[in-house]
């Protein structure tokens, strides 16, 4: 018997007993309070005193005795208390039977153990010299031994203890605690019979095998439990039902090999007849017109009498009188089978219950969200018709808002009948975050980083700064090669609308092999949720972009005009480039149904922006930047997906800026855009001579030195495909091509760089690393280098 059901025991005979005698005797004084102790060891009686509140002198109580009995079993210093009453003239004395537990002289003996070190064993078990305990404590700590040999498949291992009274007057014993660990045994394979209508591969989800096309199956086999036996009958039986087979018996055992470790669980399956549907009627209606819910009925005459539709579309009718205020209405499905033909007959009984309107909507357990942060995501409102559906979207928002481990919709008793308070119950849990690691990427080296995050925050919330539902996030980037620093916050409902403000200031500071990019800015965002899974958004950024450390003052000729023979062509100087300031007015349209924003199996994305800079904005860079990004997620079978991902972007000067600044031109090449090739090492390259090198030489690349320029229109596609192999970790296939050109809206799809490769999808949430190997396919020019490695931290974009 468990602790819990222990006291429920003991607090109801104690309720009955006293019970009784006042309804013999009436309200009895208490002339003495007793404490008696049983069993060995004795506890201190002020201690049990001080955890009772009856009295003598008082008139006697069932409840406040129940009380005092649940707070002794409360400070766990008790194996069991009873409370007595016994009756003497003028009243009744009230006895507290106590028994106190053992307490252990040592650790516990531990005996039979191979498989485990004592001192693991031990551990588990959590009970060391000075410990109380009775039988119930180590039955506890035992079963969590047990439970990890079941894990390691000793599935026979038993245990049993005794205790050894070493001073019984102060309750002190010796446990020694013997372990049974029997023999290795699992259930290794899984075999059905009598399943003629539905193959066992058909049945393989059923059965929780994995799939035959995951990797790890070639090297690693699915050992089952004994009690997932129960869940493969249901499985099984809820399947072949879902088929009209509504008679099935699905029964599994174990067959026990005994020359062997694995043993085999046998599936048998007697389908019985398959049923068709013949009428599909409905009764009770009385409120709204029968055609109307006739509709909601997909179920027609000679279709299979398939159980999944039957009670979906139960699930329907009920969703559409809770709808429409009818909270208690319900649909119950009878069926009528005719084995001799094979049909069978649904009557949906419907109950309709009585009109029920919220009065008032409570919101409980928010010890830190503000109630505005939770009223503004409901969908429903005091004095309104209950609608069912609405109050379960409204549960879901409040879920998704990620403050709470959990949150309830629970429509309350009022005086009226006709009436229901709403009470949202939510329990609050941890919002902030601080992260701290560090990493390899095969671009940025070395790199470490420190976030800290609050996706509750309140900027007004002195002193705690929570429970205001605004975004805040700070973090820290660095590495041998880069240094970021970012801080934003976000304000989801700004003036109390669907509309969030942004703030975001960063520092990002980027070492390239020839010269040095830093870049200081600060943004603002105002954006809206449109129908549709669509989202408009409008950001203001003012960045300044200082270009130093430039260690190449040799002059280039670009790549694309340049003669070999005459070494002539359109020059350029790195040390040319100036520091700016940009003065950016960018708005995006965005379109996304992906069901994960971080590992996304199914959906598509699409964002389509516009962005202005200079001109009427002000500063020195006159720009105009237009890009359009595609991303497609396709599921497939057993968890594989197809990623098809596209990318456009075209940057163009205007104004008093006559050539795209270096750090606003556009580059391909590396982990997130084409891999297999140096990262931004695709498209268009500046080029000089190597002094005193051959130039008679047929390999231009012996004879030149080229650095990355950058253009001003791109393209890029890629075609990945994923594979489960256990959990966080996938495999990955990937195809990717693309360019960049020198001249704005300038594409040609024959001159394409591309490549293939494989690689591993590590995801560890906050931390996914990616490591892939890549084939140069197709290069965009000679002097585009490889870069076959490609390790990656950080999600999707």
């Amino acid at each position: 018997m468990t602790t819990r059901l222990r006291k429920r025991a003991v607090t109801a005979f104690t309720v009955l007993l006293l019970a009784g005698l006042l309804s013999a005797h009436g309200a009895a004084t208490i002339q003495n309070v007793e404490i008696r102790h049983t069993g060995m060891g004795k506890s201190d009686p002020e201690f049990v005193v001080a955890h009772t509140r009856v009295r003598a002198g008082q008139e006697l109580n069932t409840q406040a005795v129940s009380r005092d009995v649940k707070l002794l079993l409360a400070t766990g210093q008790f194996s069991k208390v009873d409370a007595e009453v016994e009756e003497i003239d003028g009243g009744v004395n009230l006895v507290y039977a106590v028994q106190a537990k053992m307490r252990l002289v040592e650790d516990p003996i531990v005996q039979g153990v191979d498989e485990f070190r004592e001192s693991k064993v031990l551990k588990w078990m959590g009970l060391y010299e000075g410990a109380l305990v009775d039988d119930q404590a180590v039955g506890v700590a035992v079963r969590k031994v047990l439970s990890e040999y079941r894990e390691e498949s000793f599935a026979d291992a038993t245990c049993t203890w005794s205790f050894e009274p070493t001073d019984p007057d102060l309750g002190l014993v010796r446990l020694t605690v013997v372990f049974d660990e029997g023999i290795v045994r699992y259930i290794g394979d899984i075999q059905v019979h009598g399943n003629d209508s539905i193959s066992t591969g058909d049945l393989r989800k059923s059965l929780k095998r994995p799939s035959p096309l995951n990797p790890i199956r070639w090297i690693w086999r699915k050992r089952y439990e004994g009690y997932e036996l129960g869940e493969i009958e249901a499985n099984v039986r809820r399947q072949y039902m879902d088929r009209g087979f509504l008679d099935v018996a699905v029964s599994a055992s174990v067959v026990d090999r005994q020359d062997k470790a694995s043993d085999v669980a046998d599936v048998r399956v007697v389908e019985g007849q398959q049923y068709f549907l013949n009428k599909v009627t409905l009764e009770g209606i009385t409120i709204f017109p029968e055609a109307e819910l006739q509709r909601l009925v997909p179920l027609r005459g000679g279709h299979v009498a398939s159980s999944a539709m039957i009670n979906a579309t139960a699930r329907r009718l009920q969703a559409y009188y809770g709808d429409r205020g009818y909270l208690h209405a319900g649909v119950r499905p009878l069926l009528t089978p005719n084995a001799e033909q094979g049909t069978v007959d649904v009557l949906f009984v419907i109950q309709e219950g009585e009109l029920v309107r919220i009065r008032n909507i409570v919101i409980r357990g928010n010890t830190r969200t503000r109630d505005k942060v939770i009223r503004r995501e409901l969908l429903v409102y005091p004095g309104e018709v209950y609608n069912q559906t609405r109050v379960k979207r409204s549960e879901r928002r409040i879920n998704n808002l990620g403050f709470f481990e959990t949150a309830r919709a629970i429509p309350q008793e009022t005086g009226d009948p006709d009436e229901r308070d709403l009470v949202f119950e939510v329990a609050e849990k941890r919002t902030g975050q601080f992260m701290l690691g560090a990493g390899f990427s095969s671009v940025d080296k070395l790199i470490g980083f420190v976030e800290l995050s609050q996706g509750n925050f309140d900027i007004k919330g002195w002193p705690n700064f929570t429970g205001g539902g605004q975004k805040l996030r700070m973090r820290a980037q660095f590495g041998s090669r880069r240094e970021d620093y970012e801080l934003s916050i976000t304000e989801p409902w700004f003036l109390d609308r669907r509309l969030s403000l942004g703030f975001d200031i960063y520092r990002r500071d980027r070492d390239y092999t020839d010269y040095d990019v830093e870049r200081t800015g600060a943004s603002i965002s105002l954006g809206k949720a449109l129908p549709g899974a669509n989202r408009i958004s409008l950001r203001y950024r003012l960045e300044e972009s200082i270009i130093s450390d430039v260690t190449d003052t040799n002059t280039y000729f670009h790549l694309d005009s340049y003669d070999f023979d005459t070494e002539t062509g359109e020059e350029y100087l790195f040390e040319s480039e100036q520091d700016r300031v940009k003065s950016e007015l960018r708005v995006t349209l965005q379109h996304d149904t992906r069901n994960n924003p971080f590992i996304p199996s199914r959906g598509n994305k699409l964002s389509l922006f516009y962005a202005v800079s200079g001109g009427p904005m002000g500063f020195d860079t006159d720009l105009y930047d237009v890009g359009l990004k595609t991303t497609s997620y396709l599921p497939l079978w057993f968890g594989h997906v197809l990623n098809f991902r596209t990318r456009f972007e075209f940057v163009e000067a205007f104004g008093d800026t006559d050539v795209v600044p270096l750090s606003d031109r556009l580059f391909l090449g590396g982990g997130r855009t084409l891999r297999g090739f140096n990262y931004r090492d695709v498209g268009p390259k500046v080029i000089r001579a190597i002094e005193g090198a051959d130039l008679t030489d047929d390999d231009v690349t012996n004879t030149h030195f080229d650095r990355s320029y950058g253009g001003q229109s791109l393209f890029m596609a890629n075609l990945e495909y994923t594979i489960p192999i256990v959990s966080g970790i996938r495999f990955g296939m990937f195809y990717d091509t693309g360019n960049v050109w020198t001249d704005p809206y300038s594409v040609d799809f024959n001159d394409l760089a591309s490549s293939y490769g494989m690689g591993i999808r590590l995801d560890m949430p906050g931390f996914p690393i990616r490591i892939d190997r890549a084939w140069a396919i197709e290069k965009d020019d000679d002097f585009t280098q490889e870069d076959n490695w490609v390790i990656w931290i950080g999600y999707d974009y």
